[in-house]
């Protein structure tokens, strides 16, 4: 991975950050009453919560020389896969083995 990946992939990770902490801040300061909750679904703030926490260990994770390589192969992972799957430690052929490995025959 090259620095100009790292630095776009920290740019993006901390702009997501700040746009979903801020999401989150505005429908908690939203929730005057607890039936407005019944128009939301109880999974969106947990998908929320969960991606705002993927994103700020991958952008923690960035420190380390091996952010960004596959933890089975070694080789890199591509940022376009690390912007949409900030947790993975797999590039894609590996997590397809792994997938097909796991499979029901």
């Amino acid at each position: 991975m090259t620095a100009a990946d790292r630095r776009t992939l920290f740019r993006t990770f901390t702009e997501e950050i700040a746009a979903i902490q801020a999401t989150l801040d505005r429908w908690d300061a939203f929730q005057v009453e607890e039936t407005l909750d019944i128009h939301t679904p109880p999974s969106w703030r947990q998908d929320m919560r969960k991606r705002l926490e993927g994103l700020r260990a991958a952008r923690n994770r960035m420190r380390n020389e091996d952010f960004g390589v596959c933890r089975e192969c070694g080789e890199d992972i591509s940022p376009r896969r690390l912007l949409a799957m900030p947790e993975t430690t797999l590039c894609v052929a590996c997590k397809s083995e792994q997938e097909h490995a796991l499979a029901i025959p």
